[in-house]
């Protein structure tokens, strides 16, 4: 277990599905930005000690942050898809701050309701592969089968929940094995959606660690309007 760690926080989405005209994580949420509140809950706790913000090269707002001149927030040009820019940054820490053997976390700039107990628990998991926070399924499960001729989709299946999981961040490996994953699964052209997908595409099998609801994912309006209402609450824990 580390000391201190880094997080790799990457921010050079668009967020489309938000349909805002600015990129999801700087609309605003309690007067800051989102990714500010973000930044705030993670620099809370006392073992993140240095955060890597991978960025648009065409980022406009930046600048605007509160975070933007202190100097545990390093900023670096991310990639295309979310894959890259968590490549990118793992470069920037391995190269410029001899970082490589060290577990670090990936977490989503538009997960800003992370709380300091989540963030012990996935510390303290043991896994020498790593772990991720996630919630176990509730709802029943549905695979689907496309009608890509009617735009439709039909049931092929109902999946058994109790294997089900929905995978979170922030999300826990060693930098230099996360860097040789990545590379090797978009080499394959292997679809990554998370961290965790590309350890599993090298054969490693990472913990769960359970997670809390409250940490959801910012993607459409309705849910910037539930991380408004429970940001008051959490901040009192």
């Amino acid at each position: 277990m580390n000391d201190s760690y880094w997080v790799i926080l990457p921010a050079a989405g668009v967020g489309a599905r938000m349909q805002a005209k600015q990129p999801k994580q700087y609309l605003t949420l309690n007067g800051q930005y989102l990714i500010d509140q973000t930044i705030q809950r993670l620099l809370n706790h006392e073992k993140i000690t240095n955060i890597a913000v991978g960025l648009s090269v065409n980022d406009a707002y930046w600048l605007d942050s509160i975070w933007a001149n202190d100097k545990r927030i390093h900023r670096y040009i991310g990639g295309k898809e979310r894959s890259d820019t968590v490549l990118n940054g793992l470069s920037f820490i391995m190269d410029r701050h001899a970082i490589k053997d060290e577990f670090v976390l990936v977490h989503d700039a538009a997960r800003p309701l992370i709380s300091l107990s989540e963030i012990d628990d996935l510390l303290a998991n043991t896994n020498p592969v790593g772990a991720l926070l996630a919630l176990p399924a509730k709802d029943t499960i549905k695979q689907s089968q496309q009608d890509l001729e009617h735009y439709t989709a039909h049931v092929e299946s109902t999946l058994d929940r109790q294997y089900i999981w929905q995978a979170q961040t922030p999300q826990k490996f060693k930098a230099d094995v996360l860097f040789t994953a990545l590379l090797a699964a978009h080499a394959k052209n292997a679809v990554i959606t998370d961290e965790s997908s590309a350890l599993e595409f090298m054969g490693q099998k990472p913990d769960l660690v359970e997670g809390k609801a409250s940490n959801f994912k910012v993607t459409l309006p309705i849910d910037l309007l539930i991380a408004q209402s429970l940001l008051p609450a959490l901040d009192k824990h």
